[in-house]
């Protein structure tokens, strides 16, 4: 098993219809390698409906934030946050519960948005929020 200290967040910056399909699709255009059946670079897709999917295994080294992706775990919500649109409250509720199930498997993990990584927008909502409902949750 992967030493796993970041379960990093992302928003794929798409139009709602994406799936894990079409996103696997922009990331061999972008020649990502293809594992687990997927050239997906996250490991986990939320996607408008909240049906979580599986991209890559766990096991394997993910593709969404380049310096981190050895020892992080990559889950993206389809959708774009950056201006007034928020994730579904659906979408947000398997957000959570997924985040809060990864950090009881990786306790020693923290749940990061990419922009507290890097210099960028995504995943376009507050980190600090996520991290706050995951907490309340692990505590439940």
């Amino acid at each position: 098993m992967r030493n796993i200290e970041h379960v990093i967040v992302h928003h794929t910056a798409s139009p709602p219809d994406w799936t894990l399909e079409r996103i696997s699709e922009a990331h061999q255009e972008r020649g990502f390698a293809e594992h687990s059946g997927t050239h997906c670079g996250y490991h986990y897709v939320i996607e408008s409906d909240a049906t979580l999917r599986l991209g890559r295994s766990i096991d394997v080294v993910g593709a969404h934030c380049k310096g981190f992706n050895a020892k992080s775990i990559g889950v993206c919500v389809v959708g774009s946050f950056e201006g007034d649109d928020e994730p579904t409250e659906e979408q947000w509720a398997t957000l959570v519960t997924l985040c809060a199930d990864l950090l009881r498997q990786f306790p020693d993990a923290g749940v990061v948005g990419h922009k507290e990584m890097k210099p960028t927008l995504c995943p376009g909502f507050d980190p600090s929020i996520l991290r706050s409902d995951v907490f309340a949750k692990l505590e439940c």
